[in-house]
């Protein structure tokens, strides 16, 4: 079996309403996703992370397609590595790591269909007798503190064991929403993300505030990339620090285990370099008595191939459900995934990935027909 094309196909669609960060407003999600087809008739579905499609679009077809063609997919460590080397070696952070992200995860849904198996069998199989792993609500965006409540109750009522809310716009106004919430919901783990919202003062400020009201993990409280203020937080903070979504490779994410490790890494799968490194930085991890909740708020090919990282994964914690209103994740799925009503899912029990893209999704989801 070899590669014969390596190509992008970009999809994306309106929010039925805009979500807010302390950083943004999102009006229209987006994707790339990669397809890798071979001369045995079967093709690999994988995704790039953005948040600019046609960027990764270009990293694929014109960096990386060349370096592909006529090899054997099922190399998948070579082909990672030669990838790195003869396509990204002058830009290891970023759209050329999240394209080589989008190739993995092709590659091993490819590999997954050639055995007739699901790719958490081919990782090494479940860790547990059971691979369905807790779920938390994803997302709790920024609104008034009683809707932000009744929201959270909502998904506690749905049996989520946990529920993410968005924060980082001052002390004082993520109180008010942190403390809704925990009146209203009592049993159910809240995780509140910062969005990078603060400078290192504040977030031990807002740090501080948060170990009162028992939240699960502070995420993402400074600028991605700040490896000594996460680890100052680390030390410092008794609250859960947790990081890691935009962060890339394994050599990214050792940077966050030292001096003081967080608590909790948070991979993007489609971002840090696809199952290939995800699998690695999550032994990496486990060294260090650290968890991994992988970052899936994206679409039904990274919450498919978070679910089956998850599977074999000791180290493993949470699965992020996304819960805001977006085609792109069931449409994409070839079986129904679902949170059952204990708070726990399962990984997708099909050959591959599980994931799919017919034709009715590529006709109304193509991106050139979505307003921006």
């Amino acid at each position: 079996m070899e590669i014969t094309d390596v190509r992008t196909v970009k999809l994306g669609a309106e929010m039925e309403r805009p979500i807010q960060n302390a950083r943004a407003t999102m009006e229209v999600r987006a994707s790339a996703f990669v397809l890798v087809e071979t001369d045995v008739g079967l093709t690999g579905i994988g995704e790039g992370y953005g948040p600019n499609p046609a960027v990764v679009e270009t990293v694929v077809e014109e960096i990386l397609r060349p370096v592909l063609l006529g090899e054997d997919p099922l190399d998948i460590e070579h082909l990672w590595q030669r990838m790195l080397t003869d396509g990204g070696y002058f830009d290891q952070k970023g759209h050329v790591i999240a394209a080589i992200s989008g190739v993995d995860l092709a590659l091993w849904d490819l590999a997954g269909k050639y055995h007739d198996a699901p790719v958490y069998e081919l990782l090494g199989g479940a860790t547990r007798d059971d691979p369905s792993v807790r779920a938390y609500a994803n997302d709790l965006y920024w609104d008034d503190p009683e809707k932000m409540a009744d929201r959270a109750a909502e998904y506690a009522d749905r049996g989520f064991q946990g529920v993410k809310i968005h924060i980082g716009r001052s002390r004082e106004a993520d109180e008010r929403r942190v403390r809704a919430i925990t009146d209203r919901v009592e049993e159910c783990a809240l995780m509140v993300d910062a969005n990078c919202g603060y400078d290192e003062a504040e977030a031990v400020q807002v740090g501080d505030m948060l170990e009162s009201y028992d939240v699960h993990w502070y995420e993402e409280p400074v600028r991605p990339h700040a490896h000594d203020a996460y680890s100052a937080l680390a030390a410092e903070l008794r609250v859960p620090i947790a990081g890691g979504e935009n962060e890339y490779t394994k050599w990214g994410f050792r940077q966050l285990l030292q001096p003081t490790p967080v608590d909790q890494l948070l991979p993007n799968v489609t971002r840090c370099g696809g199952l290939t490194e995800a699998r690695k930085i999550v032994a990496l991890a486990e060294t260090f008595g650290v968890g991994v909740s992988p970052h899936s708020f994206s679409t039904g090919v990274n919450l498919a191939a978070s679910l089956h990282l998850l599977g074999c994964s000791p180290a493993c914690e949470w699965i992020e459900w996304d819960v805001t209103p977006y085609p792109l994740i069931d449409e994409l799925l070839v079986s129904d995934v679902d949170v059952d009503a204990d708070g726990y899912v399962a990984p997708p029990s099909d050959p591959g990935l599980g994931v799919e893209l017919p034709d009715r999704v590529l006709d109304r989801y193509d991106l050139s027909s979505v307003s921006s």
